[in-house]
Formats: C-alpha cells, structure tokens, sequence
C-alpha cells in the first residue's frame, strides 16, 4: 500500500492549514509542512536579489509582476525542496501532508502523491472573512490585496482542472467529514 503523500494548495485565505491539521491528526499522518515555512528557510539560501518575489507575500507582486507570476516565481524557487520531502516520505515509507498557496498544480507533479487537492472559496463573502481569520492573525491584507488573491484563486482552479487535482470548495463545508467525503 502506497504511503499518504498529500499535497494541498490554494490561494490565501481558504483553510489549507486548518484542513491539513485535521486530516493528520484523524488519518495519523506523520509529518505536516507548510510551504510558507519552507520559503522562509529557502531565504537563507537565496537572496533578495536573486528572487525578489520569493520576499513578498503572494498576494503583493513585485514590480511589474501579477499576483499569479510572483507566486509562481517563488513557488518555483522551493520547488527543488518540495520534491526532496515528497521523494524522503516515499523512501521512508511514512506519510506527509504539504500544504500552502506555493502548492501549484503544473509545478509540483510528483508520481509518489497519493492526493493532490486544490482548495478555494467560491463565496466571495466568506472568503474575505476566511482570510481575516486566526490561522495567520498578524497578517494584513487590504481589499486591494484580496482581488488579488482572488485572481490567484481562479489562477488555481484553472489549473486543477487542467491537470486533474481534485478541487474543492469549502465554502459550505464545517468539518473535516465535509472535506473527506468531497
């Protein structure tokens, strides 16, 4: 039997974390990591000046970037790193979730996951109050900074679709018996 390798993404703001949390602790997964944590590491190795984006939120670009081409500019960067924890998981024979909006199906297809998942918010409403909430309580993010992440998140559905991840919306969903079913 193959080891649970999950990955989830999406845009800011719709229950990656909380969701990987639930799922690990309720199918026993041994390691949780999340991509923002990974990027703040990848900082150490790559300087600001050798990526720009990889220094900025997903949703504030640098320059002349969309908010999509900053993400995948840095998601790009911890790629490499991504695929290292996804290939040790599969080596070990224990079981992973890696979640974060620098998840991007198109960028991180590996044979070893078991799930891929795309998450969002189709409510528009909700999604703003999501975002607002505890997960990431000391983060701002203006109006300005919600179009954009809501231009990601259509960037996102597109591309599930495109390479067959599962995509859910959790606008309705309260519980993580909602997101196993679905």
């Amino acid at each position: 039997m193959k080891n649970n390798i999950i990955l989830i993404g999406g845009a800011s703001g719709t229950s990656k974390t909380s969701s990987a949390r639930e799922l690990s602790s309720k199918f026993d997964i041994a390691h949780r990591i999340g991509s923002g944590f990974i990027r703040e590491m990848a900082k150490h190795f790559i300087s600001k000046e050798e990526n720009p984006a990889l220094y900025e939120y997903s949703y504030t670009p640098f320059q002349s970037m969309t908010p999509f081409q900053n993400l995948y500019s840095q998601s790009h960067s911890i790629e490499p790193m991504i695929k290292l924890a996804v290939e040790r998981a599969e080596k070990e024979g224990t079981s992973i979730i890696i979640e974060g909006v620098n998840i991007i199906p198109g960028l991180n297809e590996y044979a070893q996951t078991t799930h891929k998942i795309i998450l969002y918010v189709g409510d528009e409403e909700r999604h703003y109050k999501m975002i607002h909430g505890d997960t990431h309580k000391y983060r701002s993010v203006s109006k300005n900074n919600f179009l954009n992440v809501r231009e990601i998140q259509s960037e996102f559905i597109q591309r599930a679709g495109d390479k067959g991840w599962s995509l859910i919306d959790i606008t309705n969903l309260h519980n993580i018996d909602g997101l196993i079913k679905k």
